[in-house]
């Protein structure tokens, strides 16, 4: 696989990938010096700089496994690579869906419908998110809902009622907080 120095530590391949390599990686395959590499050389080089970036990433904020391997492909392309590099992560403790499940769970609040919906587009499997889901009460969920509806403040009823429908509160849970909100108020 040929290569191509363009910028410091700034890499072309042959097929077209430019990438970013840091200073171990070049020095361990004196890439400075080196116009050409074997494909298995391109694979290991490529490995490297996929796990140093996901440290990258992952230092930042936390990744649901489908989410950093769409960030990834995105960036190195070689499916295999990535998904060695994942399992890597996974084995080392720091790529853990369920843990992604509960700490997405506690950060982000709101109707059961929405977080389950959200998780399923994370890539979490069915199973993970009816285990979480279990933990999260639904007391939380209508204390969420009562906060909710406070926010909305004076709008018409039904313009408040279609607009917590739309964040996944069930007609009725909203039905719910309006009977105790017009109990308190009496």
């Amino acid at each position: 696989m040929k290569l191509k120095r363009l910028l410091k530590n700034n890499y072309l391949f042959e097929n077209g990938l430019n990438i970013g390599l840091n200073n171990e990686i070049v020095n361990k395959y004196d890439l400075k010096k080196r116009e050409e590499l074997s494909h298995e050389e391109y694979l290991q080089v490529l490995e490297l700089a996929t796990l140093s970036t996901s440290y990258y990433y992952l230092a930042k904020r936390d990744y649901s496994k489908k989410d950093l391997q769409t960030k990834l492909l995105q960036k190195y392309w070689e499916k295999t690579v990535i998904l060695k590099v994942i399992k890597t992560l996974e084995e080392l403790g720091y790529l853990d869906d369920v843990e992604y499940a509960k700490n997405f769970i506690k950060t982000k609040k709101g109707a059961r419908k929405k977080l389950e919906y959200d998780l399923k587009l994370k890539g979490i499997s069915s199973e993970v998110i009816k285990d979480t889901l279990n933990d999260y009460e639904e007391d939380d969920e209508l204390e969420e809902l009562s906060k909710a509806w406070d926010k909305l403040g004076s709008r018409d009823e039904q313009k408040k009622i279609a607009s917590l429908m739309r964040k996944g509160y069930s007609y009725g849970d909203i039905k719910k907080i309006m009977t105790r909100k017009q109990e308190e108020e009496c």
